[in-house]
């Protein structure tokens, strides 16, 4: 593979070529947010670095000349940038700040000056689009909660987690004017914008607005969302609806179409496609069924006679043009792992990509063949360093294509043993890729060969793959796991006395799973693990279910089942040393359920240790607490694993 490199004005220092570590989490930022000027000639990304001293996230956009030569920093005194939207013009840039903790339009002018703020929203703005003519923003907000006396604070319970404190408020559609102003409510009532697929997207003459809707602003609501279109003019009555489920709307250049993603034949429990249908209302039609990956969304090329897209493809992410009429094509983009893709006018694809080797950068495909060209150098430093190299597996068990990735300590010496420690990742509707992961690297270092298995239920292999999790989350993605060990058996370089097994959220469920199944493991970590079903469905903040199972669970009908897929069901047979990591304010996989399996370990004198961090969210949100997990993760297998 060769990847050309453009020379550059951000070039950052070299660093001495020792091994990765916690102590560099500091030089990998993520790159996000990637939008392709209409000049075709610049594009514009956000970058979000960890400062570990105030323990906050700060981002600031940066634009980059699409011919290679410059990288500029766009803002310097603001901390919470988002959302980059070149005005139709692209003399201007709009974004979201935050105001006193709420996220507000800002038109940024590149001729120069400061950026003005457009919007006073009081509950903040969640996502908005320019209109086609530059003269307006649609944005969506959430409305404000009703007045009520001092100690009036019951709330009646809607379909939410378990931790509401009070009811949620619908968000809706609002208009403003490029110049700012008072804005103009276009939707109401308890319906909900925004949420999961809650891109705006106007049609080209301006008289119509796509956006995702759901019934309700309750997070359990999210799974019947469905995209509606509107005339801004006479917003009352809905023009088109979709079918239940789609979201990410986008109108083509030419307006005669619009294209969405939505879950294969309509069924939840299948990965997602790009389908299409008529812009004045119509039946919609399916983009990418004869691709077979599970698709995020689409961008328009100028002409409107086809769309981009990428999918995780295998160890990859792919990028694919869908023409309207005849079968798509995959890009080439080599060994680039695909996070992001922004089209130009003149028919280049801009991407926000990664190496296994080099953390995201930005880089640029002329055309489907053409090998990548890396325009920036954000990561020199960390590329710089002694990293461990990967390596991509697959292998067929089942029927189903699975796949993996090993990832070896840095200096590898074949002739010797190490030991081998799993990481399962969440999902399970994702997967592991050849990309660069900054806790994989750190782990790497200590001198461990690390396996992340793509299981049933993985995004990357096609929809047989992801349905195959449908009602049976435990037993056979546990077998896909043992698989993966067995081919790697017939390799000399492990040590099969030092094996463990962790991941977070699924991938701790799969750890607890394992060790309540198999033997042989010297160590687990099982982070924010789902280990009693019953729990995760009675208190959980999203129909999980629905995706796993094809339909709501009822009681008592699947009490049964639910019992032989909790992991807390084989506790007595779990010997392994285990940590289990979560915080206390989790919704989406209650801490309650960490709590049994810890108490019924400490009752039958097993090695466990529990952590928590008294923060809400699935994962910490702050870079001090995330870098904390990895480190107490890392100190775990280092205990266990000498």
């Amino acid at each position: 593979m060769r990847i050309r490199l453009f020379p550059l004005l951000l070039a950052a220092s070299i660093a001495s070529a020792q091994n990765f570590s916690l102590d560099h989490y500091d030089k990998v930022f993520r790159v996000t947010d990637l939008q392709v000027a209409p000049s075709s000639a610049s594009a514009v990304f956000v970058i979000t670095k960890p400062n570990y001293n105030d323990n906050v996230w700060e981002s600031e956009l940066a634009s980059v000349d699409l011919a290679g030569r410059r990288v500029r920093h766009l803002t310097h005194q603001r901390k919470t940038v988002q959302n980059p939207r070149w005005s139709p013009s692209g003399e201007q840039i709009a974004f979201l700040a935050a105001v006193a903790g709420k996220p507000q339009i800002f038109v940024l002018d590149l001729s120069g000056g400061e950026a003005r703020q457009i919007t006073q929203s009081p509950t903040g703005v969640q996502s908005f689009a320019w209109k086609p003519d530059g003269s307006a923003f649609a944005y969506i907000a959430p409305d404000e909660p009703p007045k009520r006396d001092k100690f009036d604070d019951s709330f009646t319970v809607h379909a939410n987690d378990y931790l509401m404190h009070s009811t949620t408020q619908p968000s809706h559609v609002w208009t403003i004017a490029a110049s700012g102003g008072a804005s103009k409510r276009l939707t109401s009532g308890t319906a909900s914008a925004g949420g999961f697929g809650s891109a705006l997207s106007w049609s080209p003459s301006g008289d119509r607005i796509a956006y995702a809707t759901a019934p309700s602003a309750a997070t359990r609501d999210a799974f019947s969302r469905r995209i509606r279109v509107i005339d801004p003019a006479r917003p009352a009555t809905a023009l088109w609806e979709s079918p239940v489920l789609c979201g990410d709307p986008n109108f083509s250049p030419d307006g005669a179409w619009l294209s969405m993603t939505c879950p294969a034949e309509g069924h939840i429990q299948n990965q997602s496609e790009i389908v299409l249908a008529p812009a004045a209302g119509g039946s919609p039609r399916r983009l990418t069924s004869g691709v077979d990956r599970n698709f995020f969304r689409a961008h328009w090329t100028a002409d409107s006679r086809a769309l981009v897209a990428s999918a995780p493809d295998g160890a990859r992410a792919s990028i694919w043009r869908i023409p309207l009429d005849g079968p798509p094509k995959r890009w080439r983009t080599d060994a680039v792992v695909a996070a992001e893709v922004g089209s130009a006018r003149d028919g280049k694809t801009a991407l926000i990509g990664a190496l296994p080797q080099r953390p995201p950068e930005i880089y640029l495909l002329r055309d489907p063949d053409s090998e990548p060209l890396r325009l920036t150098d954000l990561h020199a430093e960390v590329a710089a360093l002694s990293l461990g190299k990967t390596e991509s597996l697959s292998w067929e068990f089942e029927g189903l294509p699975l796949s993996g990735v090993l990832t070896f300590p840095p200096g590898f010496d074949g002739t010797r043993k190490y030991p081998l420690v799993l990481l399962i990742h969440g999902g399970p509707w994702a997967s592991s890729r050849e990309a660069f992961s900054a806790q994989t690297q750190a782990m790497a270092s200590k001198g461990w060969i690390i396996f992340e298995p793509n299981y049933r239920g993985s995004d990357n292999a096609g929809n047989k793959l992801y349905a195959a999790v449908y009602r049976d989350h435990g037993a056979g993605p546990g077998r896909d796991v043992m698989s993966g060990l067995e081919l790697l058996k017939k390799r000399g370089y492990i040590d099969w006395s030092r094996v463990g097994v962790s991941g977070w959220s699924y991938g701790g469920y799969m750890t607890t799973w394992l060790i309540g199944h198999y033997g042989g493991w010297k160590a687990a970590m099982a982070g924010a693990a789902v280990i009693h079903l019953e729990d995760d469905y009675n208190l959980n903040d999203l129909p999980l279910y629905l995706r796993a199972y094809g339909s709501t669970l009822t009681m008592p009908k699947d009490l049964e089942l639910m019992k032989e897929q909790s992991p807390m069901t084989y506790v007595d047979n779990m010997k392994t040393p285990l940590l289990m990591l979560s915080t206390t304010g989790d919704v989406r996989v209650p801490v309650t359920q960490s709590y049994k399996l810890y108490h019924a370990l400490k009752e039958r004198g097993q090695d466990v240790r529990m952590v928590l961090w008294p923060v809400p969210g699935h994962f910490p949100a702050d870079p001090w607490r995330a870098r904390d997990v990895h480190r107490k993760w890392i100190e775990w297998f280092e205990e266990r694993l000498r």
